[in-house]
């Protein structure tokens, strides 16, 4: 399974722009016994 992040990619001096973050896709671990996979939903 694959997911996507947001990584810091440069220390905001002020406030912080789009060009400070930089998108990642990782493919996550398998689960593991007793683990549990959560989707977060928002509007």
């Amino acid at each position: 399974m694959t997911t996507r992040q947001i990584v810091l990619a440069s220390r905001p001096v002020g406030v912080p722009t789009k060009e400070n973050f930089r998108f990642e896709n990782i493919d996550l671990p398998e689960l593991k016994e007793g683990e549990v996979l959560l989707k977060g939903l928002y509007s």
